[in-house]
């Protein structure tokens, strides 16, 4: 059970016993949802800002009759009334405070929590990520999943320095996180993790130290010899992907290498843009993400596959609610035009940029955008751009036109059409004939591309696209 990418919700997943068997798992790190009722977008980055962005996911609960129905069922089961009590204190607590998620929310978390201590093993170990928003009653509902005696610590994440806009908050300034770390039952795997002595280090009576170094304590990020700073707060970080609740690699790393034995498993049911499994593959675990977004399984798989030479498309496995053939993306396609655009954009590697249908304002005819790179003279590596432009249906001669149009308004060197293989001569017919080169080759400005090519994993006509990074040098 080895680099797994499900596109679905993790419940369906977890209750699959092929999928994941009993005591599978060493170890589980989830940053769910927080209850913050918020919309969080993928922003367009750089010049390209005006283009509207894409919905990650949306932390907005409400209660439904669905909801109802399962609290029945858990009230009426006496494995999990204790969970069906504190959904209903979380109730009673709304109807005095105006609130109207919290209750869904705690109810959705219990039952995945519930299903998640089936595939952990016996010396297993859950890190649970939050904020206040929610943590205290997170951590009623873990109580109740895994045990009170199973709680090990609640560490305290000090997300890094305050500046600019939080520090004119009238009040503390919330700077943390909260993890909380469970055992499954009994004694887990854990190996000590210690802080190396700084230059010039002594103890108290001025010898110089002799063990590992300073041991890590439940407080991360509070000193200087303990550096674990948010990659959110960092203008220039090369790790961000523009995903709004992104963690720090080093941070998931701190606690894969602690809790998972080097031969474990490492789950991620709320996997998003994929830092935990990207930190597992670096520390050579095995590993299985979940989330419930096609469009971040695709964003994953091609992190993966750019950082990490043994990873390939072929040897990532992508499950789940995702099209395996030209019949499954056309029902997507047709079910779900906006689903299908960024299933698309995920799985050839392009940051999303799109609208949900139905909100006002129009995408600008952007899909999503592709990174490239060409071979200069000067060898010196800059990107360029490419706009990506979805059809699930009929594509007509304006459009393709339109296209090139785009790429102008965008000021950028390429576009790429996507759209099934009855349509393609379409787009050859009406495209452009410029192009453009670089040290390696000539290429369109506008090209076509398939979905038959896209399910057959064929590279796109760009310089340096897909490429793997080793330190200053881009390998194709």
């Amino acid at each position: 059970m080895n680099r797994i990418l499900y596109a679905s919700d993790c419940l369906d997943v977890l209750h699959d016993r092929e999928a994941l068997p009993d005591e599978s798992v060493d170890l589980i790190y989830l940053d769910p949802p927080f209850n913050s009722n918020s919309q969080y977008n993928l922003p367009f980055k750089g010049k390209y800002k005006s283009a509207r962005a894409v919905e990650a996911f949306s932390d907005t609960w409400t209660w439904t009759d669905k909801d109802t129905e399962l609290l029945h069922e858990l009230e009426s089961d006496p494995r999990t009334r204790s969970l069906a009590n504190i959904v209903r204190f979380a109730q009673s607590t709304e109807q005095t405070g105006g609130g109207t998620s919290l209750a869904s929310y705690l109810l959705n978390m219990g039952i995945r929590l519930g299903a998640m201590r089936r595939v952990l093993k016996r010396n297993g170990s859950i890190y649970l990520h939050c904020d206040p928003t929610a943590s205290h009653y997170l951590k009623l509902v873990m109580d109740d999943r895994f045990g009170r005696k199973n709680f090990r610590n609640e560490i305290v994440w000090r997300i890094g320095w305050v500046s600019g806009f939080k520090t004119q908050k009238k009040g503390w300034i919330r700077n943390h996180d909260t993890i909380l770390y469970y055992a499954k039952e009994g004694i887990p795997y854990f190996d000590k993790e210690y802080i190396p002595y700084p230059n010039g280090y002594k103890r108290r009576d001025g010898s110089l130290p002799k063990g590992k170094g300073i041991p890590i304590e439940d407080t991360w990020n509070c000193s200087r010899a303990d550096i674990l700073d948010s990659i959110m707060i960092k203008s220039f970080s090369t790790e961000k992907m523009g995903y709004p609740t992104q963690k720090t690699q080093a941070l998931l790393e701190r606690i894969i290498k602690a809790s998972c034995p080097p031969d474990g498993v490492v789950l991620d049911p709320f996997c998003g843009c994929g830092t935990t499994v990207h930190a597992a593959e670096s520390l050579d675990r095995r590993w299985v993400g979940i989330d419930i977004s096609s469009f971040a399984t695709g964003l994953v798989r091609d992190r993966l596959v750019r950082a990490f030479d043994q990873v390939t498309k072929e040897n990532v496995q992508m499950r789940g609610n995702i099209p395996k053939d030209p019949p499954s993306a056309r029902a997507l396609a047709q079910r779900d035009k906006f689903e299908f655009e960024k299933w698309v954009c995920g799985h050839i590697g392009a940051e999303g940029m799109f609208h949900n249908p139905g909100t006002p304002g129009a995408d600008g005819g952007v899909d999503g955008v592709m990174k490239f790179f060409p071979v200069r003279p000067d060898k010196k590596w800059r990107a360029e751009y490419a706009i990506v432009q979805v059809k699930g249906g009929h594509v007509t001669p304006d459009a393709v036109r339109a296209l090139r149009e785009t790429v102008d308004r965008f000021d950028v060197t390429a576009g790429v059409m996507v759209c099934f293989d009855q349509y393609m001569s379409t787009v050859d017919n009406q495209r452009s004939r410029e192009t453009f080169s670089d040290a390696l080759g000539t290429y369109p400005v506008i090209q076509g591309y398939s979905v038959e090519n896209l399910l057959a994993d064929a590279p796109l006509n760009l310089p340096l696209y897909g490429f793997k990074r080793q330190g200053a040098l881009l390998t194709a």
